[in-house]
């Protein structure tokens, strides 16, 4: 039974052979699959054909983009512009296509130049001392220095930049001396030399060469200088030791961590730029990365000093400061020292001045820093005022509204060295002085005149001023003034002005059996009326004597007007008859009330505003003396009725005379008449007399 298995199966592969080696026999294609190319290179292509494909046969070529890479009909590839393209063989037997072959074509720039990026490496000329005495022959390469032991990354660049590639590679020619590690690595492994090529990864034949030196590296750096620091504009020379004494390139490079305050050059020298602090760095030229330091202060010097016066002034027994700028505003030490050239009449210390007598000096001040650096001021010492008074006579002057006077003031002491006052006045609306102390017043009161001298002290010295308002004149508010008689009226006098500092007044009648004036010395008198007639009333001011009169008429007033007939007619109109009862008044307006009953004796709303039971009401014409009015001239205010009247009662409360006197009867002295069409024992009266002539009427 395994025998027969094991002949089917060897059976079976021979068949898989022979199938194997006649698929295999035929081949149609292009010996590369790939192809890159550099731009404007041609190419001639090779096709394989085996088997079936053997023998004729037209080939066609052709390209997906003829623009990046194109092939002729006889199967020559040009490249043309950086790009890929597909590039096809058909095999055409009676004009069909029988195999077709592809191929891959990649058309890139070529690499022209690789560059090393030398920034962070030592590199030298190879004619530089520094390393020239180093090297065992001499070489056309620049040299790129590494200590034993240490290592720099190397980077580096292609152009074009559009290269196809743009990748490099690096190697050494003795990976004794100095190897490549992590493929860019530069490691110095011992003392010696060697090259290093960095060529392009694409075009391999472009290429730069560098000289490899390994040298024994400095591991310290000690920096010295005579001074730890220098001015603004001056150089500080610094000298670097690189240790141990066996290391190959003792150079170093200069570099400053605070540019803007020092430089440095590359040869030590510091120069100061402006105040402030700055380390100085020296690094091994070995590519060792040793380094050292040194800190250097800048200071800023002073240049100059000015006073903010010139002309100090300064008062015996006290003191002023003096102000100085020193400049530059940076500068590192600002601090002075003071000096007057006689100290008798004038001392300082730190800028306060002290005036001892009268007299000028000179200050100075100058640089502590450097004391060529210097300024001068003067000191004008004088004697101050020590007292001002008022010696116009008196404390306190008294001066009228609108009159001046010319203020003297004593200035002591004798020797004062400025003796001019200024003026102003503490109550400018009382009582004005201009420049001169001319003083002038100006309305009613007391106001303080202040005198202040000029010589810095600023003393002062004041007097008081009383301005009094005089009186002008006096005068009556009326010319005519009506007293009931057997009364009194308070009569005023306005003195003039209002503001008048004495408001007293003298009065006096000149007919006493008419009326009598009393007063306490005010401006208010008071006057009694005994019998009708009239009286001049005089009022006398007692500052200047000025008078003033008016007319005093005294009369029985309250009875002027009489109620002569009052009723209600037919037609429910009430009808009114009054009498002037003077003999020598014409009245051109009489007042009056009246009140309205209703036919049951109660009060009857009458009035416009719906709830009083009365109105007033006027006589507007003249009457003259002991003439009577006229029906149907009355005015009835707010009046209105509409319902029969049972009775009504009239009050005279007040007339005006045709000089505008207006008379108002008092209450107590009003005298109301009635009328009534009631029966009396209905109804509350008045002049139980009246009634009777009302009923007869």
């Amino acid at each position: 039974m395994n025998k027969k298995w094991l002949a089917c199966l060897l059976a079976l592969a021979l068949c898989l052979c022979a199938a194997g080696s006649a698929l295999a026999a035929n081949v149609f294609l292009f010996s590369d699959k790939t192809l890159t190319l550099h731009e404007g290179d041609t190419v001639e292509t090779e096709l394989r054909r085996e088997g079936v494909y053997a023998g004729d046969g037209e080939i066609e070529y052709s390209s997906s983009r003829p623009q990046v890479a194109d092939i002729s009909a006889d199967g020559v590839i040009t490249a043309k512009q950086q790009g890929q393209a597909t590039v096809s063989a058909s095999l055409i037997r009676k004009g069909k296509r029988v195999g077709k072959a592809q191929m891959t074509v990649r058309v890139v720039k070529p690499v022209t130049k690789v560059t090393l990026n030398t920034d962070g490496l030592a590199l030298f000329d190879a004619m530089d001392e520094t390393v020239s005495g180093l090297l065992e022959e001499a070489t056309e390469y620049r040299v790129i220095a590494v200590a034993v032991g240490t290592s720099v990354t190397l980077s580096a660049t292609c152009t074009p930049e559009d290269a196809g590639s743009r990748a490099v590679t690096y190697t050494t020619t003795d990976a004794g001396i100095a190897r490549i590690a992590n493929g860019k690595v530069l490691k110095g492994m011992q003392r010696g030399e060697c090259d290093l090529i960095v060529a392009s990864a694409q075009d391999p034949e472009v290429t730069e060469t560098y000289h490899v030196l390994v040298t024994q590296p400095v591991k310290k750096i000690q920096i010295s200088a005579p001074s730890k620091s220098v001015e603004a504009g001056l150089t500080l020379q610094l000298t670097a030791e690189c240790l141990p004494e066996s290391a190959s390139i003792k150079g170093v490079t200069w570099a400053s961590k605070n540019p803007g305050i020092a430089s440095v050059d590359a040869d030590g020298r510091v120069t100061g730029l402006k105040r402030g602090n700055a380390t100085i760095t020296a690094t091994a030229a070995d590519g060792s990365k040793a380094t050292g330091s040194f800190a250097v202060t800048v200071t800023q010097p002073v240049t100059g000093i000015t006073f903010s016066q010139q002309e100090i002034p300064v008062i015996v027994g006290k003191t002023a400061q003096a102000k100085v700028t020193v400049l530059p505003a940076d500068a590192s030490d600002k601090t002075v020292d003071w000096s007057t050239s006689d100290g008798t009449i004038a001392t300082v210390k730190a800028g306060k001045i002290t005036g001892l007598k009268a007299g000028t000096c000179t200050l100075t001040c100058t640089s502590r820093s450097d004391p060529d650096v210097s300024a001068q001021a003067t000191l004008i010492v004088t004697q101050p005022v020590t007292s001002i008074k008022c010696i116009n006579g008196k404390d306190e002057l008294s001066l009228l509204t609108g009159e001046t006077i010319q203020l003297e003031w004593e200035v002591l002491p004798e020797d004062a060295n400025v003796k001019t006052l200024s003026f102003r006045s503490a109550h400018p609306k009382i009582v004005s002085v201009d420049s001169s102390g001319t003083v002038t017043a100006l309305s009613r009161g007391t106001g303080t005149i202040i005198a202040t001298s000029q010589d810095g002290a600023k003393r002062q010295g004041s007097v008081k001023v009383t301005v009094i308002q005089p009186v002008t004149g006096v005068s009556f508010q009326k010319p005519l003034y009506y007293v009931q008689r057997g009364c009194e009226e308070t009569l005023r006098a306005v003195v003039e002005p209002r503001n008048a500092n004495n408001q007293k007044v003298r009065w006096s009648s000149d007919d006493e059996s008419v009326a009598t004036v009393r007063s306490n010395g005010t401006s208010t008198g008071c006057v009694t009326g005994y019998t009708n007639g009239t009286a001049t009333v005089t009022a006398t001011t007692d500052d200047g004597g000025f008078t003033a009169s008016t007319t005093v008429r005294v009369g029985n007033f309250d009875a002027a007007v009489m109620v002569e007939d009052l009723y209600v007619d037919a037609n429910n109109k009430i009808r009114i008859v009054l009498r002037n009862m003077t003999e020598d008044i014409t009245l051109d307006r009489i007042y009056f009330h009246i009140d309205c009953y209703d036919m049951g004796g109660a009060p009857m709303i009458c009035n416009k505003d719906g709830y009083s039971t009365g109105f007033d009401g006027y006589y507007p014409f003249e009457v003259a003396p002991l003439d009577r009015t006229v029906h149907g001239s009355f005015r009835f205010q707010d009046y209105v009725i509409d319902e029969p009247i049972g009775a009504v009662i009239l009050t005279v409360t007040g007339w005006r005379d045709t000089e505008s006197i207006t008379w108002k009867i008092p209450e107590t002295e009003r005298v109301p008449r009635q009328w009534t069409r009631l029966t009396p024992d209905l109804f509350f009266g008045y002049h139980e007399e009246d009634l009777e002539d009302e009923d007869d009427e």
